[in-house]
């Protein structure tokens, strides 16, 4: 690959932290719309700032039983990224914009191998936008600021 052509955001591996599901048995069948809800931490080791750790924490169906969802899932996957001469300042608006775009793929992917072998209809989440998501991540938290 030539040299120009490489990105400064190396994906190096994620790991799966925790998968919960819970079927709702007393779900009646109608249509939905899928309902979920993503939050997004980053975070830089100390001894190595080059090394970012990008977590999403993904709810489906909060409130299965109350909501009359079939299911809910709770997901927490962390995605460990490479920084290459990505300056601080622009770390924020490329790096952390990127990773998330890279790593949520893994996520949908997740949900539906597993709702498919739960033996309930696969649930394929729609693709998100990612500077929306953050954006609306940054504003609930100065509104709790304040």
């Amino acid at each position: 690959m030539a040299d120009n052509l490489k990105s400064g955001l190396r994906f190096i591996n994620y790991q799966v932290n925790d998968v919960e599901f819970h079927l709702n048995n007393d779900y009646v069948e109608n249509s939905i719309t899928v309902d979920f809800n993503i939050e997004r931490f980053v975070e830089y080791k100390d001894d190595d700032e080059n090394t970012m750790y990008v977590t999403l924490i993904l709810n489906i169906f909060e409130h299965a039983k109350e909501k009359n969802f079939p299911f809910s899932m709770n997901l927490d996957v962390t995605g460990i990224f490479q920084l290459d001469n990505i300056d601080i300042d622009k770390r924020e608006s490329f790096a952390e914009v990127n990773s998330v775009a890279i790593l949520f793929p893994y996520l949908r992917s997740l949900v539906s191998t597993y709702t498919a072998n739960s033996n309930v209809p696969a649930l394929i989440l729609p693709p998100i936008n990612v500077v929306k998501l953050i954006e609306n991540q940054e504003n609930m938290l100065k509104e709790r600021k304040n």
